[in-house]
């Protein structure tokens, strides 16, 4: 061996202890070298669970979809709070969702052009309808705003126009409600014209009425009581044992009441026929095949007509038969049909010199002659007939019990 090879070798060997002490503060500063890594997977490739399809494609959609122009943005906007305006009409509503479902261009040219043109449309019928159900004078400020058929005069009316224009109408139909009014209506008319705002007045006249109007009409039924008729008052107990409504109340009062006075009115004609003279049956029948207003005027003047054409009649027959004596024998019979209408209580009427008073506050003659029986329609006890008479009576009751 040579020299120089041992040499290498003996200085290899020397230094390979301080090499391998000095390793560890090596590798302190030496960078350990990366964990391997998980390749990149794909969007398509499965995962081990199974991929949220619907929310891929949301998220496909989104990044697929631009941004909306900020103009764009600020006119769908605008359109959804018209749309939510519960003031805007059909025409308005339909032509607003049409824009919402359409281009950035279709909202511009809603909110540009057909806003305003639906929206005169919608007014146009918004008037229309009003005049329709309005008053006198709702109606002729209504027309005056469609004959001017602009946009200004249109949302005047509605915004104002209309509410003056009620509140005459409806001090005019308060004014209407005194004739003939109970004591309550009389009073609540009185105070809301004196001191009434418009929308006490217009509470009064749509709802307000009914509930005090109801309360007179009940006073009222309890007037006819006093003395009706076997019908009218049969048929005011059977009104009151149903509890009656407001309605019915105030139907009874109006119609039915008259129906009944009608049919006790035609009860006591029939029942004259029995012993009646000749004008007297003559008479009778014209008022039988007549109207109601026939009958109750046939009762209250013209049955006093008849009986004392009969009479002179008789007198005259007497004097030629050369007896010179002779009295009428027909029983003299009355009847009214005058009855209380909203609380008010009737009229009262009189012929020849007896009277009895009816609960309408109506009255009739008694006979002077023969045997006075007092005979009311209009109310009081009646003393009624035999024969055609008294069926009559029992069948035109037995109907207006059907009609309660």
């Amino acid at each position: 061996m040579k020299l120089p090879r041992i040499a290498s070798a003996v200085a290899a060997a020397a230094i390979a202890p301080a090499v391998l002490l000095a390793s560890p503060a090596f590798a302190a500063d030496t960078p350990a070298p990366a964990a391997p890594t998980v390749p990149d997977q794909a969007a398509d490739e499965p995962t081990g669970k199974p991929a949220d399809k619907g929310t891929d494609k949301e998220a496909d959609k989104k990044a697929e979809k631009p941004a909306e122009d900020p103009q764009a943005a600020k006119d769908r906007a605008a359109v959804q709070a018209i749309l939510a305006d519960p003031a805007s009409g059909p025409g308005v509503r339909e032509a607003a969702e049409k824009a919402l479902k359409g281009s950035a261009a279709d909202l511009r040219k809603f909110l540009e052009v057909e806003w305003a043109r639906e929206q005169f449309t919608d007014d146009r019928v918004r008037v229309s309808q009003i005049i329709n159900a309005g008053g006198r004078a709702v109606q002729k400020a209504g027309k005056a705003a469609l004959k001017t058929d602009t946009q200004a005069a249109l949302t005047e009316f509605l915004g104002h126009g209309q509410h003056t224009a009620r509140f005459e109408d409806d001090r005019v139909e308060m004014l209407r409600m005194l004739a003939g009014a109970g004591r309550g209506i009389t009073e609540a008319v009185n105070r809301l014209m004196d001191s009434g705002t418009p929308e006490e007045v217009r509470e009064f006249v749509a709802t307000g009425q009914h509930k005090i109007r109801a309360v007179d009409d009940r006073v009222a039924l309890f007037a006819m009581l006093d003395g009706a008729g076997p019908g009218l008052k049969e048929g005011i107990v059977n009104l009151l044992k149903g509890n009656p409504t407001p309605a019915e109340l105030r139907t009874f009062v109006t119609t039915t009441q008259h129906e009944l006075r009608d049919d006790d009115n035609m009860v006591l004609i029939w029942a004259m026929l029995n012993k009646a003279g000749p004008e007297l049956k003559k008479a009778a029948i014209i008022a039988i095949n007549g109207t109601p207003a026939d009958r109750a005027e046939f009762l209250k003047t013209g049955q006093f007509t008849a009986r004392d054409k009969d009479k002179a009649a008789a007198d005259a027959q007497t004097g030629k038969d050369g007896t010179g004596t002779g009295t009428g024998t027909g029983t003299q019979q009355t009847g009214t049909g005058t009855g209380t209408t909203a609380g008010t209580t009737g009229t009262k009427s009189a012929a020849n010199t007896h009277t009895t008073t009816t609960a309408g506050g109506s009255g009739g003659a008694l006979a002077n002659t023969g045997t006075q029986t007092a005979l009311i329609a209009g109310g009081g006890a009646a003393a009624l007939g035999a024969g055609a008479g008294l069926v009559f009576a029992n069948r035109r009751r037995r109907r207006a019990s059907t009609k309660g």
